[in-house]
């Protein structure tokens, strides 16, 4: 899930060519979301096939203002609240994937080579490499990265990620399919403009699809909104 929500974070041909180079505009719009750490709680729908049948639909939601496990939640199995036998399950294979500690949101991106793809309006998109590094088991290269700011208002209005081609992660054991992330910071309906992460109302698909031993996965990430980490939420009772 780390993947996903450093890009969220960013939301962090035709198109003008720049030589590629930092960009004070783009580095002033990603320091505030690169700031939040762990402020974003979410809801991931996860479909699970085998062959070509559907084996499992998960519900999952992350709120990081609660403290440590209890972070993630397995709200419904199949349309149903969870088993306890397969709650459990699932605790475990969760507390595997997150035994270790994450990188900064910093160390993934490449400011000093971000280039201009497309300026029209008040907007400029800058498409900001990622960097892969032989520690990580994947190789974020391959992920195109598109951040949209408004020149005017300094602030990130879009993220985009897709990929070209499928490619193999996590030393050649899965697959990434297909990813197909098109957040808007500001969507239309929203009642005041973004100024900052702590009024950004994020809209749009976020989705990705993964084969891991023959078996393939989709993923669909929707209701982000922004909370208190628990790590700063006062003790309760403070204030008498």
């Amino acid at each position: 899930m780390r993947l996903i929500f450093f890009i969220f974070l960013v939301s962090l041909g035709l198109c003008l060519r720049v030589n590629a180079g930092s960009s004070p505009l783009l580095n002033r719009a990603a320091q505030p979301w690169l700031a939040e750490g762990d402020r974003w709680a979410f809801t991931v729908q996860v479909k699970q096939f085998a062959g070509m049948d559907v084996k499992e639909v998960r519900v999952e939601h992350f709120d990081p203002s609660k403290p440590g496990a209890a972070r993630w939640e397995l709200v419904t199995v199949d349309g149903n609240p969870p088993t306890p036998e397969r709650l459990l399950a699932w605790q475990k294979a969760k507390a595997k994937k997150h035994r270790f500690a994450p990188k900064a949101l910093a160390d993934y991106f490449d400011f000093e080579n971000v280039r201009v793809v497309e300026a029209k309006g008040s907007s400029i998109s800058y498409a900001l490499p990622l960097r892969s590094n032989h520690a990580w088991l994947l190789p974020l290269d391959h992920i195109d990265l598109t951040v949209t700011v408004n020149r005017s208002t300094h602030v990130i209005e879009a993220v985009k990620a897709a990929i070209d081609q499928p490619f193999r992660t996590a030393l050649g054991l899965a697959r990434i399919i297909e990813v197909n992330f098109d957040l808007k910071l500001s969507p239309a309906h929203a009642p005041v403009a973004v100024v900052s992460p702590a009024n950004a109302r994020p809209a749009g698909p976020a989705h990705m699809v993964i084969a891991k031993l023959g078996e393939r996965t989709e993923y669909d990430w929707s209701e982000f909104h922004r909370v208190t980490p628990a790590a700063v939420k006062p003790p309760e009772g403070n204030g008498d």
